[in-house]
């Protein structure tokens, strides 16, 4: 599980660890010439200034220590008063429009009487009903890529992902850092499908009521406020757990290894809870969002080789998911060429994952599932092998289907860009193509 950063994320369940204001801290490791050395650090913050939690392994903390961190933890958790937030959204509602505002400094709604008090910040005035029900076009969208980047689902892959889950027969939706399809559920499909949202962003406490949203950290299983976990376990045994649907859009600069293992405690949890045999309506159907690019890493630092469950079983899709605020997830006019790298990784029977064919998607029979429209059966690898958004094409030395761009070079015996410098021959993974052993090939 090295990283390139030489830390490790060791695979444990961080329950009984010190805690830090955003739930239990990681257990880390890095090699120094002693040794591996162990440390606990914040589990949602990559970077030391956002969250300075730090504790060698094997120490503990002093008494002043904890009152200073307790104190920092009541602080964090009571920034956010679901009930009293939710009961004046309520009475938002029943103003004019001209009445309602939202404060971004304060990160509340505000009633006209309340603005002297918040002369200097940044407010938006004029709150218009689809406003109150649509915040994440109203909220300014969190930019921290070392704490709590955030990026949105277009309109057009909202829609598509429902429509999938509609087909599919989806009774039940667990939205983790999907606000967007949470919104559009409750917006458009309450009499068929009940959603629950798991975020990050606190701010949502603003607009969805405490059985709709859960303050929540992904990368611990870590709930804010302790009421909310009986919320998440009610939702699991809804229609006794049947056709039960989790989708997680994670920040793609986390660690996986913890992400992998609060996804395979969810699914545990969900099969304890419902005490019934694993069925193809019982068992929880997972749809993880991720670049295909970083497939290999989920592969390997999902979880170890001895552990069944979390991401590393996951197959993946080939529907393009696009955003609205990220000009390399998008597959418009602006955006990458070979549209949106962002794929669904799923549990589900990637033949009953019906993709859109208004936009070019197929169903390829040899392979028995939904492909994109530039994606060729291989009639030698018996696969459809693109996975970049091009047209593969076959070389019969290296017996795979390459990149178009690629060209086999006698001299690096392998498929190689046709400007390359022969003898660097580490692949993605910084392992010989050759003899699959970390370093150049001689």
């Amino acid at each position: 599980m090295n990283d390139t950063r030489g830390v490790e994320c060791l695979w444990g369940n961080p329950i009984n660890y010190p805690q830090c204001p955003h739930g239990p801290t990681l257990l880390f490791g890095k090699y120094v010439e002693e040794g591996l050395k162990k440390f606990y650090a914040c589990s949602a913050c990559r970077d030391r200034k956002l969250c300075r939690f730090y504790l060698k392994y094997g120490q503990e903390l002093s008494k002043s220590q904890k009152h200073m961190w307790e104190l920092e933890n009541k602080k964090f958790t009571q920034r956010y008063v679901h009930q009293e937030l939710y009961i004046r959204f309520n009475k938002f509602k029943i103003e004019s429009v001209a009445k309602r505002s939202y404060c971004h400094n304060c990160e509340k709604l505000i009633f006209n009487s309340e603005k002297d008090k918040h002369t200097d910040h940044e407010i938006t005035e004029n709150l218009t009903d689809y406003q109150m029900h649509h915040p994440t076009e109203l909220l300014r969208p969190l930019e921290n890529a070392k704490k709590e980047a955030q990026y949105l689902f277009s309109k057009k892959s909202t829609e598509d992902i429902i429509n999938m889950l509609l087909k599919l027969g989806a009774k039940q939706i667990l939205c983790i850092g999907t606000p967007r399809i949470h919104e559009y559920i409750i917006e458009h499909c309450t009499n068929k499908i009940s959603s629950l949202l798991l975020d990050f962003d606190g701010r949502f406490h603003n607009f969805f009521g405490p059985l709709d949203y859960c303050w929540y950290n992904l990368f611990n299983h870590h709930f804010f406020n302790k009421d909310a976990i009986n919320v998440f376990k009610d939702f699991l045994t809804q229609n006794e757990g049947k056709d039960t649907y989790l989708i997680c859009d994670p920040p793609f600069g986390g660690r996986l290894e913890p992400i992998s293992f609060t996804i395979k405690t969810i699914f545990d949890l969900h099969k304890k809870l419902n005490k019934h045999v694993c069925n193809d309506n019982f068992f929880l159907k997972i749809m993880f969002i991720f670049p295909y690019f970083m497939e290999h890493i989920m592969r390997e630092k999902s979880n170890p080789s001895h552990v069944t469950g979390g991401l590393r079983d996951l197959k993946m899709s080939d529907y393009k998911v696009d955003y609205d605020n990220h000009l390399l997830f998008i597959s418009e006019k602006h955006g990458r060429k070979q549209g949106s790298p962002v794929r669904i990784f799923t549990n589900i029977p990637l033949n009953l994952l019906e993709l859109p064919s208004a936009d070019g998607y197929k169903f390829c029979q040899d392979c028995a599932k939904w492909v994109s429209s530039e994606n060729k059966h291989c009639k030698k690898c018996k696969e459809c092998t693109s996975k970049d958004g091009r047209t593969y094409k076959h070389c019969n030395i290296c017996k795979r289907c390459v990149k178009p761009t690629w060209k086999h070079c006698r001299i690096c015996k392998r498929c190689m860009l046709e400007k390359h410098t022969c003898g660097s021959m580490l692949n993605i993974k910084g392992r010989c193509f050759n003899c699959d052993k970390l370093g150049k090939s001689q």
